[in-house]
């Protein structure tokens, strides 16, 4: 039974939606300093920048067959002054990997071609940096049911895990949800994945003892797995032996969604979940899918926030049953204000876990254009969320509205933006000392000639949230949303 319910707003949060104009009196650049992250709990990508030895980032996967329109890349940005060192292991469905060297120079970045290196349906990527602390992306791009080709960017990881979840799967009219399941490691790894849809939760028999040879990437298509022509695909993979990386390959082919995303899956399942990105208005459909995992019912709260209105939403709590996905829609919200807005999922206790996503389809000339990320959580150990955030992609042309940045405190701050250039860390003409206010949200336009083709560093005077909506494809309207790489503290 589809669960579908609408959410009791705990805290409201008003703020004005602020377009940032900027003033020209600004500090001087500074360098940006990150620390190396956490390895107390399972987190999200994040950057680890205090120079070590060395720093091993895992990537998801991107297609490597060889058809058409089809591949990836990876991206290794250096904000450093001195130059990296890069082994890249490429990992397929068959085979042994297949190794390639790479340097990156001071305060540059440098794309490895993953497909011209390896033939597999998707392959992932191991990557190995020596002499400092360079942030790591991939860029998977695929065709579309109508000829068009369609990027998707994810941060690559400094951590794998035994565990890994995903609320926001779609099977239907045509489309296509794939898992990728990579393994690293020299042994094998064994998982179980178990899924749940609008009928209930599912452990096929087939998947409770599932291999992953050393190594190797794993594909599982779930639409081939009893999940077909479903708008509703949540999956739970826990292992029983060894640690994995695990992402979604989705494919939308239907009227309602349309375009392409590799998604990392969340390493863990939180009490708490933020978005910084969302939308009501004409043609926009914005859906947050709610995963509970654990063996009891969890209620959960979802706070509308950064909206601009003073009136008070009033929303029910939302109840997930143990094993079940639940949707929620904004624009169903009565008096739910348009425009832009950010979001906070919430379960009532620290010991209450759930896993959030949100799938946003904008339409531009008639055409959807649907993307889905995982919310991000704050650091569960201490709350943490970061000041700084780092883009290995940025935009290769000008781009209005390219990023959006949600200020979770009650006080204002502002936000300077970096360019990372072979001369320096350069403040970005007209978008230095931002103001972003307090439970604030703002768009930041990309459109200075400093911040395209570049990695970007944005600084805060306060902790906050940062998306960015990166063009589809070259010269297209649709946009694409992923989470840049927060600074861990």
């Amino acid at each position: 039974m589809n669960v579908r319910r609408l959410p009791m707003l705990g805290a409201v949060v008003a703020a004005a939606t602020v377009i940032a104009t900027v003033g020209r009196d600004l500090p001087p650049s500074v360098a940006p300093v990150f620390s190396a992250a956490s390895a107390v709990e399972q987190w999200m990508p994040a950057a680890p920048v205090r120079t070590a030895l060395s720093t091993t980032w895992y990537c998801p996967g991107v297609p490597a067959s060889g058809e058409p329109d089809s591949g990836g890349e990876i991206m290794i940005a250096n904000a450093d002054e001195a130059e990296l060192q890069v082994h890249l292991s490429f990992l397929g469905t068959e085979g042994e990997p297949v190794t390639q060297e790479a340097t990156v120079a001071p305060r540059s970045r440098t794309t490895v071609d993953v497909d011209a290196a390896i033939t597999s349906p998707y392959a992932g990527a191991v990557v190995e940096i020596t002499g400092g602390a360079g942030v790591v992306e991939q860029r998977a791009t695929s065709p579309l049911v109508n000829g068009a080709v369609a990027d998707s960017v994810a941060a690559c990881s400094t951590t794998t895990s035994p565990n890994w979840y995903l609320a926001e799967g779609y099977t239907a009219d045509g489309s296509r949800d794939q898992l990728i399941l990579m393994n690293p490691y020299p042994s094998g790894a064994t998982v179980g994945v178990r899924f749940a849809t609008q009928d209930g939760s599912r452990e096929p028999t087939e998947l409770r003892s599932t291999l992953i040879p050393p190594h190797s990437v794993r594909i599982l298509d779930m639409t081939e797995l009893a999940a077909r022509d479903e708008t509703e695909v949540a999956v739970a993979i826990e292992a029983t032996k060894g640690e994995i990386l695990v992402a979604r390959a989705q494919t939308y082919a239907g009227t309602g969604r349309r375009g392409y995303a590799v998604t990392l899956a969340a390493p863990a399942a939180r009490d708490q979940w933020w978005f910084a990105d969302g939308e009501v208005g004409e043609g926009i459909t914005e859906r947050y899918s709610i995963y509970n995992p654990g063996d009891e019912s969890v209620e959960v709260t979802a706070s509308l926030l950064g909206i601009d209105t003073t009136e008070f939403v009033p929303i029910d709590p939302i109840d997930v049953p143990s094993g079940q996905v639940v949707t929620f829609a904004p624009a169903e919200v009565e008096g739910m204000p348009t425009g832009r807005h950010a979001m906070v999922f919430s379960a009532q206790s620290l010991e209450e876990r759930i896993v959030v996503e949100r799938a946003l389809t904008r339409t531009f000339d008639d055409l959807p254009t649907t993307s889905v990320v995982v919310g991000a959580p704050p650091r569960y150990e201490d709350g943490y969320v970061a000041t700084t955030w780092t883009l290995g992609y940025g935009v290769e042309e000008p781009t209005p509205a390219a990023l959006v940045a949600y200020n979770i405190d009650a006080q204002d701050a502002t936000v300077t933006v970096q360019a990372v250039t072979p001369s320096g860390i350069e403040n970005v003409p007209g978008l230095e000392s931002l103001a972003l206010p307090a439970n604030g949200l703002i768009t930041i336009d990309l459109t200075d000639e400093l911040a395209i083709g570049h990695q970007l560093i944005l600084r805060s005077t306060g902790r906050m949230f940062v998306e960015r909506l990166l063009p589809r494809d070259e010269g297209a309207q649709g946009r694409v949303n992923s989470w840049p790489l927060p600074a861990a503290g």
